[in-house]
């Protein structure tokens, strides 16, 4: 089954920006209407792009061949999806919101929360009957003015109801939408609908994401002349462990990987072939990658340099590189209205910090990283294998492949991202990938065993699962590690019944996750704002300022947090107004203040 890449991107598009509501800005009225038709008439220009003369395979007879080997790693993955989310981390920023949103919506209407598997994964499987029967009978897309037209339509009466009824509000303020692209917003909305609020959905559409970006390996690696057997190789890729982490995570790194190997693979195909349909695809899914992250802005600015290069090395095709650097427009006109307007509200930047480039230990720090995590054998194996297979494959296509690995490399080094392990993976590809070319030159077989395959994955996956205590990875000896009990307070406040208020100061936290998961959203007051210079004095003043029932404060350290709440914890307690309710998970314990009686009058 084809989906025509003009269509996908319309109906992206006009989901991100105009159904989702950027337009909802602190603007005029006329100004908002105007920034919603303005998105109407980019979608509809999309629509009417190039890419209409390239398709979407949305088959993938890949998965037929690799089944058993995906069961296998989602079976090893399984028990640690079910862990808490990390207190300090962007687990509850991508997490969060749509649980938080289904929360809000499943209190309106008086739903238990838990019970939205049992309405949606009967209605997806009606829909997905009727999808196949319309495919099967060859039901035609509707005319390309009519789409627009609809979505034009829609878009008018949600900004006439949002006028009359305030209900894009309720979506969030301007600044938690312009947070994070819209896609990585929401992306996890149709898994909690399906898989129920928990910890593991998010975790499961990381694996799927990073599934699919192995897939797009397998298929790298083919054009690249090697010949990997497909399972031993995929078990390769998911389980190399910083990948594999990324499946464990309700963070976004598994989409960001598979929008790079995909956009890279197309342009080096592109460029080995002066091939006008690579680059749409390419552009494709560099505009679907800025809806997910605005990393792929680096990644087209690399872009330029390369096609610069392809014209220098065959200006003969230069018609053809002077189309790829057309195409990169395509994703600009997407991608650029969101990343403009989080800049001019000063809500998101690039990050850049452009001095990191005179420090040497910054620039370098993503490779120590790779030995910090992956331990001395599997970094060596690493370099070793994926210089071997480079100067074995070395040309055009293996030196745009190390190309824009570099590149990436450099632009996150350059930015606040350094030394973060998941914001460098898309650098990791091109070496996971080399690696794994290397490994299947080795055709030393026993009865069509491959010892080689065996003790690379071997190694894998006791690293990505067992090791102690790596850098910035969960395993199964360390996932406890900086969590912190929120659902047992959540719990505690549903059971004690009422409309409590709880001030919990803090930076990045879960708990807007867990009021979801466990119905609280509409039945409880949680303001988490920390103000600046936070000291026991300030939150005293403001806890009396604001009548809240609660005070909730970590009350063990744990890495990335300035402020001392456990000393200011501890002077709260010493005034003798509080009583306290301790909530301990491996050491991580919250500590829950309520007025002593006759302790109202801080």
């Amino acid at each position: 089954m084809k989906l025509k890449l003009n269509w996908a991107l319309f109906l992206l598009t006009g989901a991100s920006y105009v159904v989702y509501p950027v337009w909802n800005l602190p603007l005029p009225p006329a100004a908002q209407w105007a920034l919603l038709n303005f998105f109407v008439l980019l979608s509809a220009g999309l629509l009417y792009s190039p890419l209409e003369k390239v398709s979407l395979d949305l088959s993938l007879p890949e998965l037929k061949e690799l089944w058993p080997a995906i069961l296998l790693v989602a079976a090893v993955a399984l028990p640690l999806w079910f862990t808490p989310l990390q207190t300090g981390a962007d687990d509850q920023s991508h997490a969060g919101p749509a649980a938080w949103l289904l929360g809000r919506i499943t209190s309106a209407v008086g739903l238990d929360i838990r019970l939205l598997p049992v309405i949606f994964l009967p209605l997806a499987g009606l829909l997905a009957a009727g999808a196949a029967r319309l495919y099967r009978r060859g039901a035609a897309l509707p005319g390309r003015g009519a789409a627009a037209l609809a979505l034009a339509a829609l878009g008018n009466l949600w900004f006439l109801a949002d006028l009359r009824y305030g209900l894009a509000d309720a979506i969030g303020r301007y600044e938690t939408i312009l947070r994070y692209p819209p896609v990585s917003k929401f992306l996890y909305l149709p898994a909690y609908l399906l898989l129920g609020v928990h910890e593991a959905a998010p975790r499961a559409v990381q694996f799927a994401l990073l599934t699919l970006a192995a897939i797009a390996m397998l298929r790298f690696l083919k054009f690249l002349g090697f010949s990997p057997p497909k399972r031993p190789t995929y078990l390769l890729i998911a389980f190399f462990p910083t990948l594999f982490n990324l499946s464990l995570s309700s963070e976004l790194e598994a989409g960001t990987v598979l929008f790079f190997t995909a956009a890279i693979y197309h342009f080096i195909k592109a460029a080995a072939g002066a091939d006008r349909d690579q680059f749409l695809k390419c552009s494709f899914w560099l505009a679907a990658g800025l809806f997910y992250k605005q990393l792929p802005l680096g990644l087209m600015a690399a872009m330029l340099p390369a096609l610069a290069f392809l014209w220098y090395r065959s200006p003969e095709k230069k018609d053809a590189w002077l189309y790829g650097l057309k195409t990169l427009a395509i994703p600009a006109a997407a991608g650029l209205p969101f990343i403009l307007l989080s800049a001019a509200y000063g809500i998101r930047d690039a990050g850049l910090q452009l001095h990191n480039l005179a420090d040497a230990g910054l620039m370098l720090m993503n490779l120590k990283t790779v030995y910090w995590t992956c331990g001395a054998l599997a970094t060596a194996l690493l370099l070793f294998g994926a210089a071997s297979a480079a100067y074995a494959r070395r040309g055009l296509a293996v030196g745009l492949l190390l190309y824009f690995a570099a590149a990436y490399f450099v632009m996150i080094a350059a930015s606040i991202a350094v030394g973060y392990i998941r914001h460098a993976q898309p650098s990791y590809v091109a070496l996971v990938l080399l690696l794994a070319g290397w490994a299947s030159t080795l055709k030393f077989e026993l009865r069509g065993f491959r010892p080689a395959y065996a003790l690379i994955v071997g190694l894998f996956a006791y690293q990505a699962v067992l090791a102690g205590d790596p850098y910035q990875r969960k395993t199964f000896f360390n996932f406890p590690k900086e969590c912190f009990p929120y659902w047992e307070v959540v719990q505690h406040l549903r059971d004690g019944g009422g409309r409590p208020s709880v001030f919990a100061p803090m930076e990045v936290e879960p708990s807007h996750f867990y009021l979801a998961k466990h119905g609280m959203t509409a039945d409880v007051v949680w303001n988490r704002t920390l103000p600046p210079d936070f000291t026991a004095r300030k939150a005293a003043e403001l806890f009396r300022a604001g009548g809240y029932d609660y005070l909730l404060l970590p009350y063990s350290p744990f890495s990335g947090l300035e402020t001392n709440f456990t000393t200011i914890a501890d002077d709260l307690l010493a005034t003798g107004k509080f009583q306290k309710k301790l909530f301990d998970y491996h050491g991580n314990r919250l500590l829950l203040l309520s007025p002593a009686p006759g302790g109202r009058a801080l």
